[in-house]
C-alpha cells in the first residue's frame, strides 16, 4: 500500500515531536515534508535555522508564507536533493518515503533525527524480525520508540498507527563493526571491491594502516562478488561472519 503524506493536526502531538528533539538555540534543524508549517512554525521558535523541504507546489507556496528570517524553504524531493548541513532532522515526512530516508540517513553526520513513521515500518526497522534493513538501520543507529500516535491526530486520517521514532548515529565500538559500517555504505560497488575499501577506511578510523596490497591480500579467499545493494540478508550475514573470522 503506497502512503501519502499524513498532516498533523494535533498540537499536543506536535509539541511532544519538539520537545523530544531538545533543540538548542544555535542548532540546525531539517524538515521533511513540511507542508503548511504546522510543525516548522513550533522548530522555528527553538532552531537557529529551518530548513523545510516540500515537493509539492501549492504546499511550498503556502510555507514561503510564514515570515520568519530563520526559515529556509528548499523546493524539491528530499530523496534527491542534496541537504545543507544540519545537527537534527525533525519530520512528519510522507510514509512512502521512510525505506529510502533511513538508507541515505547513513550517509549523513547528525546529531539526532525524530521522525513520524508508520508503526509497521517500525517493527520492521527494530527488528522484531531480522530483515535486510533492520540489520542495517540497528548498524547505524540507536532506535528509540516514543509513544504510539493515532490516526485521529492527522489529516487526512491514515489507516494505521504511527510511532515518535529517535535515531542517533552509532559509534563504531570495534575495528570489525566499523568495516561493515564502511562496506554498507559503498553500495554501488561489487562486494570485494567495497569490502577492500572498507578495512582501508576502517583502519584510519582504528589506527591500522593497512595497506591496499594487505587488504587485498585478505580477501584471497572471498568468493561473493556482487554490487553491495544486490545483497540479500543471508549474504550479509556470511559477510559480516567472514570480516569478524578475518580480524
Amino acid at each position: 500500500m503506497k502512503l501519502d503524506q499524513h498532516f498533523i493536526t494535533n498540537r499536543k502531538v506536535l509539541l511532544r515531536i519538539v520537545e523530544l528533539a531538545k533543540i538548542k538555540k544555535n542548532e540546525v534543524v531539517l524538515e521533511i515534508g513540511a507542508g503548511k508549517g504546522n510543525l516548522t512554525k513550533l522548530l522555528l521558535n527553538k532552531a537557529k535555522v529551518v530548513y523545510a523541504i516540500e515537493k509539492d507546489e501549492k504546499l511550498f507556496s503556502e510555507l514561503k508564507k510564514i515570515n520568519n528570517k530563520k526559515l529556509k524553504p528548499i523546493f524539491g524531493n528530499a530523496l534527491k536533493i542534496n541537504f545543507p548541513n544540519f545537527d537534527k532532522i525533525v519530520s512528519n515526512m510522507p510514509y512512502s518515503i521512510s525505506e529510502p530516508l533511513i538508507q541515505r540517513l547513513i550517509y549523513e553526520d547528525f546529531k539526532l533525527a525524530v521522525l513520524l513513521l508508520p508503526k509497521n515500518f517500525v517493527k520492521i526497522i527494530i527488528g522484531e524480525k531480522t530483515t535486510k534493513l533492520s540489520l542495517i538501520s540497528n548498524l547505524f543507529f540507536e532506535i528509540k520508540v516514543c509513544g504510539d500516535i493515532s490516526p485521529v491526530c492527522f489529516y487526512p486520517k491514515p489507516r494505521i498507527w504511527s510511532n515518535i521514532v529517535l535515531l542517533k548515529l552509532k559509534k563504531c565500538k570495534n575495528f570489525k563493526e566499523a568495516i561493515f559500517q564502511e562496506f554498507i555504505k559503498q553500495k554501488d560497488k561489487k562486494t570485494k571491491n567495497a569490502l577492500r575499501e572498507a578495512i582501508i577506511k576502517a583502519g584510519k578510523k582504528f589506527s591500522r594502516n593497512i595497506t591496499k596490497r594487505e587488504a587485498k591480500g585478505f580477501l584471497e579467499n572471498f568468493e561473493i562478488n556482487k554490487k553491495v545493494a544486490s545483497l540479500n540478508l543471508k549474504e550479509l550475514k556470511e559477510i559480516k561472519n567472514f570480516v569478524n573470522n578475518l580480524f
